[in-house]
């Protein structure tokens, strides 16, 4: 049994006193352990952890998606609550430096809140990951995502350096998870800057799953142009999704829509709620 509680998100659906943020976390159980897949801007994890009864001392590994601060922002509280080291999972430009383009002009840093070293001194052990990669039974990695002409990255403000060099996203950071379970295999989306369709394309071809159970996360959807959008909502019919939980960067908008495309299978993915396949 594969159970996922939303630990971390923008919205909050249950009559408790979690914390909402804009961030992202998931806290996935199975037979083989616990994993923490994105760890929120540092706001709520800890305390809606302990609000939810998660045993932060039982995670076993934490996935990161991406490098940036509302993925990665509770990493540093995290390690400081357990008494062991924990292995990281994330792709290696996860570290480049992040920066959003404001509307003034200026740069916003968008990354990592704190250099690599405080957290290998606070116990994470990073291991990089890049492409499809095998991390435990039934669980599986895919990142730095090709694109086929027609499906190029569309965001041009979100922006990264290397050394002097600074350019638009290519997002070969972004990582999502795939999940064989009982139902189907099901995949957790990060903010899916790589694009939704462009990440299950790609663990298509890699998996050999020409269908998925669920799809949950963030699509990133909500700023896109609006022929991208749409050939977005086109082409997942394709892939007979028979749940798909949105939350995070995909906006009330798309999720609108959403709902109606998918009807009875769609789902908000607020904190507190859990889905079990």
């Amino acid at each position: 049994m594969t159970k996922i509680t939303v630990i971390c998100e923008n919205s909050v659906q249950i009559p408790f006193p979690v914390i909402g943020e804009h961030g992202l976390s998931f806290f996935i159980e199975r037979e083989e352990g616990n994993t923490l897949f994105d760890t929120g801007q540092g706001l709520g994890v800890v305390h809606n952890l302990k609000l939810l009864g998660k045993d932060i001392n039982s995670i076993k590994r934490v996935i990161l998606s991406h490098g940036h601060y509302d993925h990665t922002g509770g990493l540093l509280s995290i390690l400081k609550e357990r008494k062991e080291t924990l292995p990281v999972y994330l792709h290696p430009d996860a570290f480049l430096t992040k920066c959003a383009k404001l509307p003034n002009g200026m740069e916003r840093a968008i990354g990592f809140p704190h250099d690599k070293s405080l957290y290998e001194e606070n116990g994470a052990e990073f291991i990089e990951t890049d492409g499809f990669e095998k991390i435990a039974d039934g669980m599986f990695t895919i990142s730095n995502i090709h694109h086929s002409e027609g499906w190029r990255p569309w965001d041009k403000l979100l922006m990264r350096k290397n050394n002097d060099d600074i350019a638009p996203d290519p997002f070969s950071d972004d990582l999502s998870l795939l999940l064989e379970t009982s139902s189907g295999p099901v995949v957790l989306l990060g903010c899916a800057h790589s694009g939704i369709v462009e990440i299950l394309d790609e663990l298509s071809s890699k998996s050999n799953h020409s269908e998925f159970f669920a799809v949950i996360g963030g699509t990133h959807l909500d700023s896109a142009p609006e022929d991208y959008v749409e050939k977005t909502l086109r082409s997942l019919k394709k892939y007979n999704v028979q749940k798909i939980a949105v939350s995070h960067c995909t906006g009330l908008r798309i999720a609108h829509r959403l709902a109606n495309i998918f009807g009875e299978k769609f789902s908000d993915a607020s904190v507190g709620r859990i889905f079990e396949f």
